[in-house]
């Protein structure tokens, strides 16, 4: 089920299937990625419990092998909508019996999405509901729309100087996929298509918390907050030369080839304490 936001002549559109914010036009121009199936079907889809792929689709969580698809159910499970105003829609996921035979902890996760005339903010906030500590991971995967990518560059608030590593095409993190280092003492990142041959390119040591989209010659853009979150993933869809860049803010991370599928083992895996309530989210301001 969709509904509509509105803010002025700013309107954005979400979806229970997913809990998603899937447009957001600000002056008529779309910033989320429309979702044509042949390039990439999603648009701004919430990844949870886990981030990127398991090992052979399996994770070891408390003594109990477990199967789960790639970023998780949540992506595509029904949530509720259980609060909606002209410019805010607030959705929940509680656990039930499909989602325990995943995942075997008690949870609820809420979504709440609200849009201005400046761009658009998403919240993640879950709710430890089981007699003992869960654990998790959780992260965004926004697409945003241009023509070409090769027309935009990444700005990041910080000069970084760090490795950025692929995934496989299986998803999967290898040792040897280290990127050459586009982050050398620079903000700038160039965004080129032949970078996403393989998979996702993955940030792990960033500074910054901020980072620009811009177009490389009239500036115009987006500037993307991730606060809160350890890493950031840059994907577009490999050897499609897709009309859009996601820019996903994650903790968690996809497995490792040379992991022992552990769920607890995991990088930047979130443990929350019973009774806990966890919260994470991105903002979008328009340049």
């Amino acid at each position: 089920m969709q509904k509509i936001l509105n803010y002025g002549k700013v309107f954005g559109t979400v979806d229970t299937l997913g809990g998603e914010l899937i447009s957001y036009k600000n002056n008529e121009r779309e910033y989320i990625w429309s979702g044509i199936a042949d390039y990439w079907s999603g648009h701004a889809p919430v990844l949870f419990p886990i981030v990127g792929a398991l090992k052979d689709n399996k994770v070891v969580i408390e003594g109990g092998e477990y199967s789960m698809n790639k970023h998780g159910f949540a992506r595509k499970s029904e949530f509720a909508l259980i609060r909606l105003t002209d410019n805010k829609a607030v959705f929940e996921l509680q656990y039930n019996e499909e989602t325990l035979k995943q995942y075997p902890y008690k949870f609820k996760l809420i979504i709440t999405h609200e849009i201005d005339d400046k761009g658009f903010s998403t919240e993640y906030k879950v709710k430890n509901l089981d007699d003992k500590e869960i654990m998790f991971a959780i992260g965004g995967h926004t697409g945003f729309t241009v023509d070409s990518i090769e027309d935009y560059k990444l700005v990041f608030d910080q000069t970084e100087n760090c490795d950025l590593y692929y995934t496989d095409k299986e998803s999967i993190i290898g040792d040897s996929l280290i990127h050459a280092k586009k982050l050398d003492k620079t903000n700038e990142f160039g965004l080129e298509y032949t970078d996403y041959d393989i998979d996702v390119i993955i940030a792990k040591d960033l500074k910054s918390r901020k980072v620009k989209l811009v177009h490389k010659t009239n500036g115009r853009g987006l500037e993307f907050d991730y606060s809160g979150f350890d890493v950031l993933g840059i994907w577009t869809p490999p050897g499609k030369k897709a009309p859009f860049i996601c820019l996903e803010p994650w903790n968690g991370i996809p497995a490792y080839e040379n992991e022992d599928g552990t769920f607890e083992n995991k990088p930047y895996i979130v443990k929350l304490e019973k009774d806990g309530v966890y919260k994470v989210g991105y903002k979008v301001k328009i340049i």
